[in-house]
């Protein structure tokens, strides 16, 4: 097969699975509960979880969109280095303790008698 056939045959078969899926999902539509009996109706908590899990969502895509904005202001300033997170860093706990350590007075011994 040369490359334009190819190409041809690659699009033909998406469009035969997109008709197919939107086959799927039509008779998906169709098909409703007959009877009340049939038909769930939500509890509160369902509901209460839903509105935890929407309000987890929303967050979490804030916070992603604030970092992408973050990472776009370093990019501009810095270059594409910029686009990566900046390694923080940490502190060097032993060196602190010594520090605060040296600072402190230290305690005399009581003198025995």
């Amino acid at each position: 097969m040369s490359e334009e056939q190819k190409k041809k045959q690659m699009i033909h078969n998406l469009l035969n699975r997109k008709r197919k899926m939107d086959m799927k999902i039509e008779e998906k539509e169709d098909q409703k509960p007959s009877t009340s009996s049939e038909i769930k109706e939500e509890t509160e908590e369902e509901i209460e979880e839903k509105k935890r899990n929407e309000q987890k969502y929303e967050k979490a895509k804030k916070a992603l969109l604030f970092e992408a904005k973050r990472a776009k202001e370093r990019a501009d300033e810095v270059g594409p280095q910029g686009y990566l997170k900046p390694k923080s860093l940490g502190t060097n706990k032993e060196f602190l303790r010594r520090t605060i350590e040296s600072t402190m007075p230290r305690r005399k011994k009581p003198e025995q008698k």
